[in-house]
């Protein structure tokens, strides 16, 4: 009748809601589940939203593959060796097993700079929450992340190269092409740099190319205000490390091959030191040049 169509109407509204309202709650609580199976703090993991749950997710499978497949394999200690020799323990070696267990992040904390891992593609699949100290910037956030996103545009070109990234395929990974004027620091910050192989090249077994060491810009929220106007919010970093390999043989023939997967690196951030902090000699001038090193300023002696 007329009268019950509404009520049916209702009805079926009230169920679809209901439905609805379920599916979500079971989705919720899967992503709480997979969340909780991140190697990262409770504290952390019960904050993240949907997004960052599987963006870290999908960091985390390519970083175990990163340890894994490379050259030489990272595996963990077997249970086996950690569990033999069980006899009385002494307070002293209870301590010194304490200890181990947290022995990484006690390395990340004396270290004076963080760690990151880049896949070849140009995106963090790991970087150590020190980064907070010397950039401001959250592990969470850069995890996952392409590098290019935290790097200055003139320094794209220079990264992409260190990585061995194709110049096809920049664009994809996120690279700016800037114009020769704005990019000329890409030929000349990379202080330590050594010569380079063909991009993606695979290298030989014992090969030297394979150590990088170069010069970077990368955001920062701790740069104070006027203190460059031309690079305000970014820090210089020195980046050392070397690149990762996998091993694969040659097509027809017992040799093998080493192909790159990323790059394994430390940075230090180099502080911005102010003149009255530098002793002035009798035979020393001061000159001032900006970020493309056209001096800019030049004491008259």
């Amino acid at each position: 009748t007329p009268n019950m169509k509404p009520t049916l109407q209702n009805l079926r509204k009230e169920k679809s809601r209901n439905a609805a309202r379920s599916r979500r709650g079971k989705e919720n609580f899967e992503f709480f589940e997979l969340a909780k199976m991140l190697p990262l703090p409770g504290a952390i993991t019960s904050q993240l939203d949907k997004a960052s749950v599987i963006r870290l997710t999908i960091s985390y499978l390519h970083m175990r593959h990163f340890a894994s497949q490379g050259d030489p394999p990272w595996s963990p200690l077997l249970e086996e060796e950690n569990n033999c020799n069980k006899v009385r323990r002494t307070s002293r070696s209870l301590a010194t097993d304490i200890f181990e267990q947290h022995l990484g992040a006690h390395l990340l904390q004396s270290l004076d700079g963080f760690v990151f891992v880049v896949s070849q593609e140009g995106r963090f699949l790991y970087i150590s929450e020190t980064v907070s100290i010397y950039l401001g910037l959250s592990q969470v956030e850069l995890t996952g992340s392409s590098v290019f996103d935290y790097i200055h545009p003139a320094d794209h070109v220079e990264m992409a190269e260190r990585l061995g990234i194709k110049p096809h395929l920049r664009a994809e990974a996120g690279c700016q092409t800037l114009p020769e004027s704005a990019s000329s620091s890409a030929s000349t910050s990379s202080l330590a740099g050594t010569p380079e192989p063909a991009p993606s090249s695979p290298l030989s077994p014992g090969d030297e190319l394979v150590e990088r060491g170069f010069f970077i810009r990368m955001k920062s929220t701790l740069t104070k205000r006027g203190l460059h106007v031309k690079s305000s919010g970014y820090k210089v970093i020195h980046v050392t490390g070397r690149i990762r390999c996998r091993p694969a043989l040659v097509p027809g023939s017992s040799r093998s091959l080493h192909r790159p997967m990323g790059l394994v690196a430390l940075a230090h951030t180099l502080p911005p030191s102010t003149l009255n902090e530098v002793r002035m000699e009798s035979h020393m001038f001061v000159f001032r040049v900006n970020m493309d090193l056209q001096v800019t300023y030049c004491e008259n002696r």
